[in-house]
């Protein structure tokens, strides 16, 4: 007989498709929900019992662990609020673990409101992308009560190689925060110096490896500097995504009467990029759009 909890899941997109699976394979007894029913048939497959609204599986995990990870804030308000919302049918104890990229203020909204309804909130964004996700190697960032932390690290150890409690709700946004300005700057100049080299006639593929152990190493450069070079824009993370992470660096910048101007540049060039129809495009696709708006300003 399996003692483990059931685990409700919601949100099942790119990442959270990958996760969920993780914790089916680890034994977890999975109820997920999805606002697209069909992305659960491969998950139900394996074991996964389906709900048709937040609700519905609120009421199936009872005061277990319910792990959220959607595409956005509004998605995540409408997860938590709605009319089907978490928050109105939450069980006292319940522990509500936001895995997406969301709002700082948002964050601490929740948690507050959790915590009226004798419930815990957690905020655990995570670094290492679709295929941190497909192998179970991702890096979480955590904000929140250390021992609803110490409650989670099971299933983050499921998901993930590191865990990093950052501090209380709001501060694992935070970190993600700092970790979105840093990947949108450098995917940004990593499309740019290949492109710059191969308009001049060096491969960009040994440029790329001519870097490779110097300061310009990165894990962009290995990664997504690849994908560049092979062209091989098949989204892993969106750059709508992306966008959406530097919006939000923005937005919080200006709450706290900061500057932050390459933030804005970084800012001006992937909504450039997603103006440009090209928003469906993994993250190194940035190189597509470096190149299309070359295009527009170089005479032939």
């Amino acid at each position: 007989m399996n003692t483990i909890p059931s685990v409700g899941f919601i949100g099942l997109g790119l990442m959270g498709h990958a996760m969920a699976k993780q914790l089916i394979k680890a034994g977890y007894s999975l109820c997920i929900h999805s606002r697209t029913a069909s992305k659960a048939e491969p998950l139900i497959a394996l074991g996964a019992t389906y709900a048709q609204t937040p609700v519905e599986l609120a009421k199936i995990v009872k005061n277990n662990i319910i792990i959220v990870c959607v595409t956005d804030s509004t998605a995540l308000e409408d997860v938590m609020l709605g009319a089907q919302g978490l928050l109105s049918h939450i069980d006292p104890g319940c522990l509500v673990i936001d895995m997406g990229t969301s709002r700082f203020d948002l964050t601490q909204t929740l948690a507050k409101q959790a915590q009226v309804q004798g419930a815990h909130f957690l905020d655990a964004p995570v670094s290492g992308g679709q295929i941190g996700a497909q192998q179970g190697t991702l890096s979480i960032m955590a904000g929140g009560h250390p021992a609803q932390l110490e409650r989670a690290q099971p299933l983050f150890n499921a998901m993930a190689k590191q865990t990093t409690h950052v501090g209380g709700n709001g501060c694992g946004q935070l970190a993600k925060t700092a970790n979105q300005m840093i990947v949108g700057a450098t995917l940004n100049i990593v499309a740019e110096a290949l492109f710059l080299a191969k308009k001049n006639g060096a491969d960009p593929a040994k440029v790329r490896a001519a870097l490779g152990g110097g300061f310009a190493d990165s894990k962009i450069l290995q990664l997504h500097g690849q994908r560049m070079v092979d062209k091989a824009f098949t989204p892993g993370a969106r750059a709508t995504t992306q966008l959406k992470d530097l919006q939000q660096a923005a937005d919080l910048a200006q709450n706290c009467a900061l500057n932050l101007p390459l933030n804005q540049a970084c800012l001006s060039q992937w909504q450039g990029m997603v103006d440009a129809d090209l928003g469906g495009l993994d993250q190194a696709g940035i190189l597509a759009w470096v190149a299309l708006n070359n295009e527009q300003i170089i005479p032939k």
